[in-house]
């Protein structure tokens, strides 16, 4: 028991410190923020007459009439990439000198790599937040109800967690910023090759088997049941076990990788 509270009193010490430093930087918020809500206008301009409104009723309408509902999960989920920060964090206390003060105190390596990845996941979830009511206001309505913005944003946590938990582990890997930078952007093919503007039984070829091993894929058509089709739960369950095991295997991946970094020390 005690064990248990000391753990939690540790990540709740490191995670109360990196959300200060996130605080210092508001303006570092606003660049993601901008793209994510630039891209959800574009593409419901460009493509919502086609796909959904105008088209509602036709073989091409896979929207149900609301291309909006079809669109922001994409932006949400590219708002993921603000979790790569927290490598970057953790890189800046590994260059400072405060990573190596750590292994000499009686502080949990899980409770190290932790901290970072939930608040990369908090950062997210704020970010997602604010997508979520953008949509809103141009039309969002979930086809399960109001439950569906939590859902969709729980859904946004658990991805954020573990897209953090990969940057944090090629941060400590690399041990430098541009290490974890550069780890960032491999999220954006990942993204592409993914269900983003059509549904998945519309792609073909490689795309398409591309597609199927994509955890991407699953949480964003998880997202997708939830605001078009309704309560679709085998769909939404993989979307949640894929997020969920995307974060547990990141977390034991950087976790194994801080130990590695331990041991050259």
């Amino acid at each position: 028991m005690n064990t248990k509270i000391t753990f939690l009193t540790q990540l709740q010490i490191l995670t109360k410190r990196l959300i200060l430093r996130v605080v210092r930087r508001p303006l570092a918020e606003l660049p993601n923020i901008f793209i994510s809500a630039f891209f959800l206008f574009v593409y419901d301009g460009a493509l919502g007459g086609v796909f959904g409104g105008s088209a509602a009723g036709t073989p091409f309408d896979f929207a149900n009439g609301n291309f909006v509902n079809f669109i922001l999960p994409v932006s949400i989920v590219s708002a993921s990439v603000s979790g790569g920060a927290s490598g970057i964090y953790l890189v800046e206390d590994i260059e400072s000198g405060v990573f190596k003060r750590y292994q000499s105190m009686p502080i949990s390596k899980w409770a190290i790599i932790l901290a970072p990845m939930l608040v990369g996941a908090l950062r997210v979830l704020i970010q997602a937040s604010l997508i979520m009511i953008i949509g809103k206001i141009i039309g969002a309505d979930p086809a399960v109800g109001s439950i569906g913005f939590l859902m969709v944003l729980s859904i946004a946590f658990l991805w954020g967690m573990g897209f953090a938990g990969y940057s944090v582990a090629a941060g400590v890997r690399s041990g430098s910023s541009q290490g974890a930078q550069a780890a960032s952007f491999l999220f954006f093919p990942a993204l592409f090759l993914a269900p983003t503007f059509v549904p998945r039984e519309a792609l073909r070829g490689w795309l398409s088997t591309a597609s199927a091993y994509n955890p991407t894929t699953y949480v964003i058509e998880a997202m997708r049941a939830i605001m078009v089709e309704g309560w679709l739960n085998d769909v939404i369950f993989k979307g949640y076990l894929a997020a969920g095991t995307f974060a547990i295997l990141t977390l034991t991946f950087a976790v194994l990788s801080a130990r590695k970094a331990t041991e050259k020390a």
